[in-house]
């Protein structure tokens, strides 16, 4: 079957006069009376602008008081342990002394290394056991 064969015939139709009421049709659904935008609600507008709306408020302040809060937690949370529990747990890990002191801010610590300090006063040792200790560990006592 070639294309020349098919018959042109058109398969599609219009009512009677259709063209001519279209103008009056189209007229008569302009002029119906729309309500005023402020009288009645869309409530579908209202939807699709709230919605979104509500949604970016929800994560701002989820996210605002999540982060503050869990900033403030964790200083709480880590005051509620005890010294024993933490030395305990930090037997029990892999960290190193070297990398826990890594990890220490000394510049708020006043430390006093003589003999009216808070860290001598609670030491006994005389003059002989110190010697002793620097001969121990290959310490030259005139650098101190």
């Amino acid at each position: 079957m070639k294309l020349e064969d098919i018959k042109k015939k058109n398969i599609y139709s219009v009512p009677d006069k259709y063209f001519d009421q279209l103008p009056t049709r189209i007229q008569a659904r302009v002029n119906e009376s729309k309500p005023a935008f402020g009288s009645s609600w869309n409530w579908n507008l209202v939807y699709k602008i709230a919605a979104p709306a509500l949604a970016v408020i929800f994560l701002v302040f989820y996210f605002g008081i999540r982060n503050n809060y869990s900033e403030q937690s964790a200083d709480y949370l880590l005051a509620q342990v005890s010294t024993d529990d933490l030395i305990a747990y930090l037997g029990t890990t892999d960290l190193s002394t070297d990398e826990i002191i890594e990890e220490l801010d000394f510049s708020d610590i006043e430390l006093d290394f003589y003999d009216e300090g808070p860290i001598m006063q609670d030491m006994d040792i005389n003059d002989e056991e110190i010697d002793a200790l620097f001969d121990e560990y290959g310490i030259d006592g005139d650098i101190l």
